[in-house]
């Protein structure tokens, strides 16, 4: 591991692009709307799931890429920053708690899913009311989707040889 000082604009550019490619797809959709063009509010949701997919699928890398929970997150500011922000505050919490960032990032990702739920049914939490039933689906799908991904730092988690902070490392 290098440390938290290099990894920092890994996150930076990894919150980045979940940002920007559903910003994006918001900016156009809102061009063609204001030019008398059709209404695509679905745009920004296939944008959004698209970056994460391209994150954790990255033909740069043999299409093994990262987790996608800080790329979900960007997305997730752009489409619905208070679940988001409330999210990010269940990975803070979980992650200084038990010292695993697996353990903050599935959680952060399952209350994602739980609190889009709740957006849904209270509509007045989102800044794009037509998404809603689309930002519920793709934080469900995101939250399977990490699930998944995490499902060898799961059994390190099992066995208790995943790595913490703070803790020393434990042969498998």
């Amino acid at each position: 591991m290098l440390g938290v000082k290099p990894a920092l604009p890994v996150v930076f550019v990894d919150l980045l692009k979940g940002f920007f490619a559903p910003t994006i797809a918001i900016w156009l959709n809102e061009a063609s709307k204001a030019s008398g063009g059709p209404d695509y509010f679905w745009l920004p949701l296939v944008c959004g799931l698209l970056a994460i997919l391209g994150h954790s699928f990255t033909c740069f890398a043999g299409f093994r890429g990262g987790k996608g929970v800080l790329t979900a997150f960007g997305v997730f500011l752009a489409l619905a920053p208070v679940t988001a922000l409330l999210s990010f505050a269940v990975w803070v919490t979980l992650t200084v708690v038990t010292k695993y960032v697996s353990v903050g990032s599935i959680s952060a990702c399952v209350a994602l899913a739980g609190l889009s739920l709740f957006g849904y049914l209270a509509p007045d939490i989102y800044p794009h009311d037509q998404i809603n039933e689309g930002i519920l689906a793709i934080a469900w799908i995101v939250a399977i989707f990490v699930i998944i991904k995490h499902r060898g730092n799961i059994k390190r988690l099992m066995n208790g040889t995943e790595n913490g902070f703070g803790k020393k490392r434990k042969k498998a």
